[in-house]
């Protein structure tokens, strides 16, 4: 599948706010998982459901690839997503072979970003910086539920991007390219971010994966091991 897939618009459908802004803001970075009580899903949350013909035609999404197994992934970004409160509804989505990540805390969900020396990114004071490398580029499993992404007006969920009801929207400003995406049975909504550029966002998109790991919640949870 094609990058171009994804989306790009120059309106927000749902605010974002880089993660790696927020938790160098209070301090809060995590270097170790430890578990935490379970947020439940949103009661009144409803996963998107798509007609057929609403679906006909999209490309396949690049998480309907097989799952990535759960030995085979940084043990930071598992450890990201152990300790957050909404691991029962919000599986783990990471850049397939992607290493040396740095898990951060994130209010009700999950985040992991990565450095790369000399590139732009956020201090550890939360400015935005020119070479400071750190924080380049990241994922984050928000505490949105799903059906934030609807319309305002109507309730409608976003048109689908890809053939499993999958929803991804890129606007690139103040220097950061960010994607708001919805993966199909999943009940939280995604951000993903880069530094790096927009082409370098797309390409982070291309190899996200979900880990196959063993649900975190009850049996109704929002999804189960693949």
């Amino acid at each position: 599948m094609g990058m171009a897939a994804c989306g790009t618009s120059t309106t927000e459908t749902a605010s974002f706010e880089n993660p790696s802004v927020a938790t160098a803001a209070a301090g809060s970075e995590t270097e170790a998982a430890t578990p935490v009580a379970r947020a439940e899903a949103p009661a009144d949350f409803i996963l998107p459901a798509y007609s057929a013909e609403e679906l006909a035609g999209l490309p396949d999404a690049p998480w309907s690839s097989e799952a990535l197994a759960a030995a085979d992934a940084d043990a930071a970004l598992l450890g990201a997503w152990t300790s957050a409160e909404n691991n029962g509804w919000c599986a783990p989505l990471v850049p397939a072979g992607a290493t040396g990540a740095r898990a951060s805390t994130l209010d009700g969900g999950w985040a992991f970003e990565f450095d790369q020396a000399g590139a732009p990114g956020v201090s550890e004071s939360g400015d935005t910086c020119r070479r400071c490398g750190r924080s380049a580029f990241g994922v984050a499993g928000t505490s949105m539920p799903v059906d934030s992404l609807n319309d305002e007006d109507t309730d409608a969920a976003p048109a689908p991007t890809y053939a499993d009801g999958s929803f991804t929207e890129i606007v690139s400003e103040d220097g950061v390219a960010s994607a708001t995406i919805s993966v199909g049975g999943q009940g939280c909504v995604y951000q993903v971010w880069s530094f790096l550029g927009e082409d370098h966002l797309r390409g982070l998109i291309e190899g996200l994966r979900i880990v196959a790991v063993e649900p975190q919640a009850a049996a109704d949870s929002a999804f189960a091991a693949r």
